[in-house]
Parts: C-alpha cells; sequence; structure tokens
C-alpha cells in the first residue's frame, strides 16, 4: 500500500469535522472526493504537487456543517459541474457550491482514503493527465480570484 508524502497536509485519520474542527457524535463520512481536488481546501496542494498518484480524500463533517452547504460534497467524485457548458476557451466548468463546500475544510483534517500510483503506458499519456492537472490547477486559481 503507498503511503502519503510527508509534504502533504493531510492526517492519518479523519476524526473532527473537516470544516469547524468539532468532534461532535453526529457526523458523516465523505470518501469519494478524488486526491487533485484537495486543492480547493484550505491547506491542500496543489494538482501539480500530488505527482504521480491518485486516489480520494476521506473526511469528517459534523451535522451543523454538513446541513450549512458541506452536503455539496456528497458522494462527489469531482468539483466539476458536469451539466454547465464550458465557455471561453475553459477546460470545464466547476460547480461553485462544490468548491464552495470544498473551500470550507481543512486539509490537515482530511485524510486520503484510498492511494495509488498512477501508471502511465506512454510519455504521451503522463503528458495528458499533467496538462489535466494543470487544467484544475488554473481553473482553482480563477474560481479563487473572482
Amino acid at each position: 500500500m503507498e503511503t502519503v508524502t510527508d509534504d502533504w497536509p493531510y492526517t492519518d485519520e479523519p476524526t473532527a469535522c473537516a470544516a469547524c474542527g468539532s468532534d461532535d457524535e453526529r457526523y458523516v463520512v465523505v470518501d469519494s472526493l478524488g486526491l487533485v481536488w484537495g486543492a480547493a481546501m484550505r491547506g491542500g496542494p496543489p494538482p501539480t504537487e500530488v505527482g504521480d498518484y491518485g486516489g480520494t480524500l476521506e473526511f469528517r463533517c459534523c451535522h451543523d456543517c454538513w446541513e450549512d452547504g458541506v452536503d455539496a460534497l456528497h458522494e462527489a467524485r469531482s468539483l466539476v459541474d458536469w451539466d454547465a457548458r464550458a465557455t471561453g476557451g475553459a477546460p470545464f466548468v466547476l460547480d461553485d457550491g462544490k468548491v464552495a463546500a470544498a473551500a470550507r475544510l481543512d486539509a490537515r483534517r482530511v485524510a486520503v482514503g484510498d492511494l495509488r500510483p498512477l501508471e502511465f503506458r506512454s510519455d504521451p499519456e503522463r503528458e495528458h493527465v499533467r496538462s489535466q492537472d494543470e487544467a484544475v490547477e488554473a481553473m482553482l486559481d480563477a474560481w479563487f480570484d473572482d
């Protein structure tokens, strides 16, 4: 099994609400969000620093934060709005509700639920994945700049 690099802010196990830090007994665990989307969280590494890894993030959320908007991340694998049409040369559109919910989370309270090395069949395939990471990073940067 792969282990999380020391350069990443993530915890070993989510034990408190990733949004507010509460250890309330009423909570939800989310373990579907893709690793590159940690960049939307406070202190999360940008996709270009994730390297040759894929996986999911796992976090705990108290009932109050969940009801106050973090529920937008329920079963979310990405922060992309799949129903929106990209314009102006953008490769995709971010889902504002999901990005706003992820932005409430502190990466230090989030764990890596599943980590696996990415296997590339060729250099062009690796370059394609890297360009996707760069696009995610640019789109998140633009979202937070607005």
